[in-house]
């Protein structure tokens, strides 16, 4: 049996979710899964960012892959300057720019170029399954590798997605990704309850 070590260094850092699934190459044990949904006419843009051990099964389920695990999920949001519905709360707006939260339980950073990012303060827990869609158009769900690197390479991703997708500037980019990062490490990882 191979080292736990050895088995995290060869496996890759990232591939496309519904690609690894379809090749058998989802890690079962412990992995973060990220999928963006940006409008490409707006801007505006939604990240979902879960973290998920110990999966049961995995199955294709109404245009999704349905995870039968415990997981925890994280969302961010980010609003150009000319978002129209700034005032109201994220979980009442319409389905497509919606998230689950109030904006008492979301963090918020106002850009140089004035768009607004929101992200949770701490995630929700997933206590028996959860699915992920099959994105469509700009959106992309990526799963990301429990290797000793994940955190540079998850602040990397978050970093390039939100200047070149959401129209960030690279400045506020890398600094947001670096603060929802530290969040994921910190309230994310496979330590207790996972164990």
């Amino acid at each position: 049996m191979a080292k736990k070590g050895t088995a995290e260094s060869n496996s890759p850092k990232v591939l496309n979710l519904f690609d690894a699934y379809s090749s058998d190459q989802l890690p079962k044990d412990q992995g973060y899964i990220i999928s963006s949904f940006i409008n490409g006419n707006t801007g505006y843009s939604i990240y979902e960012i879960i973290s998920y051990s110990g999966v049961k099964a995995i199955y294709p389920e109404g245009g999704g892959l349905t995870f039968q695990s415990q997981g925890k999920k994280l969302h961010a949001l980010i609003e150009p300057a000319s978002y129209p519905n700034k005032s109201i709360e994220p979980y009442l707006r319409e389905k497509s720019e919606q998230i689950p939260l109030r904006f008492k339980e979301l963090n918020k950073a106002t850009t140089k170029n004035q768009s607004s990012i929101y992200y949770a303060k701490k995630p929700v827990e997933s206590l028996s399954s959860f699915t992920v869609m099959r994105p469509q158009g700009y959106n992309v769900s990526f799963v990301f590798y429990n290797r000793p690197d994940i955190y540079e390479t998850l602040a990397k991703f978050f970093e390039q997605s939100f200047a070149n997708d959401a129209g960030l500037p690279m400045s506020d980019a890398r600094k947001c990704a670096g603060e929802i990062t530290v969040i994921v490490k910190k309230t994310m990882n496979f330590t207790g309850e996972y164990d």
